[in-house]
């Protein structure tokens, strides 16, 4: 039985710094039939001279609307039976792609999603994370932080789109949070304890510009989501979600307040008055 092909979108801008480690990922899966999708903004960086050394690439590199839109071109050049995202500053874990694809044989899976691990700029793992919880009840309740999920440690087959469309480019930040509740709300999501990719949290991601704020946008945008599931105010689940959410408001804010550990006002002061925050260290 041949395997299924593989299609792989990245979307890029400026990342030249991790693009190469990016494709090398992809390449050693010596799977035989991948196709990896380079979609690039428009790049200053070098990227362009990565990109024109790899001959095996589809690429395109032109002023885009965004990740978002970025991703949705990708995916619709995508010719693969299974689509991996793979984010230019993010990795696969060597030779996972034919254990993916097994998974694939039972024609009832649609969606699988993997382990890893959150990495530095530098490649370091600095913790493991665990794709458990991706029910599309618990995703909507963001507030009580109960899920996890790897995005890159995502894989799914190509006909998802005919049912549940593509990523909605309004989205900066949570794209794949809202399409994995859509694709949640529509198939099993199979769970492959195994890790597959690795996420990189670092000073010029969109994470790792807004983790610092008070509400970072990727809260606001996610509330804005999770609001579209909470049906009407006519409805009685409507207030079941609304009263979840208030009570974590209130005890977010009086955790603040008390400065206990895990608390935002006390993560800020700490990081404040670390040695690297003021310049010091090795």
């Amino acid at each position: 039985m041949p395997l299924p092909k593989i299609s792989v979108v990245t979307p890029s801008f400026n990342q030249a710094g991790f693009l190469e480690q990016n494709i090398q990922s992809v390449l050693d899966q010596h799977y035989p039939d991948v196709e990896h999708i380079i979609i690039d903004g428009g790049s200053t960086d070098g990227t362009l001279d990565i990109l024109k050394k790899h001959s095996h690439l589809c690429w395109v590199s032109e002023p885009d609307r965004g990740q978002t839109h970025a991703l949705n071109k990708g995916f619709e050049r995508a010719t693969g039976d299974i689509i991996g995202w793979l984010n230019s500053d993010d990795t696969y874990f060597p030779d996972i792609f034919r254990m993916v694809a097994s998974q694939f044989e039972d024609p009832k899976v649609m969606v699988l999603c993997g382990d890893g691990f959150e990495i530095d700029e530098n490649g370091k793992q600095t913790h493991p994370m665990l794709s458990r919880a991706t029910d599309p009840e618990v995703l909507i309740k963001y507030w009580k932080w109960r899920y996890e999920y790897l995005q890159p440690a995502f894989f799914f087959r190509r006909t998802v789109f005919d049912e549940v469309g593509f990523l909605e480019e309004s989205l900066y930040y949570v794209m794949d949070y809202d399409f994995f509740i859509r694709l949640g709300l529509r198939y099993p999501m199979t769970y492959l304890p195994k890790p597959l990719a690795n996420l990189r949290l670092h000073s010029t991601s969109k994470t790792g510009t807004n983790i610092r704020k008070i509400i970072p946008g990727y809260i606001l945008e996610m509330h804005k989501v999770s609001r579209r599931y909470w049906g009407r105010p006519t409805e009685f689940r409507y207030y079941g979600y609304l009263i979840s959410f208030l009570g974590a408001v209130v005890l977010s804010i009086l955790k603040n307040i008390l400065f206990l550990k895990g608390s935002k006002s006390r993560m800020i002061v700490e990081r404040t008055l670390s040695p690297t925050s003021r310049g010091g260290g090795v």
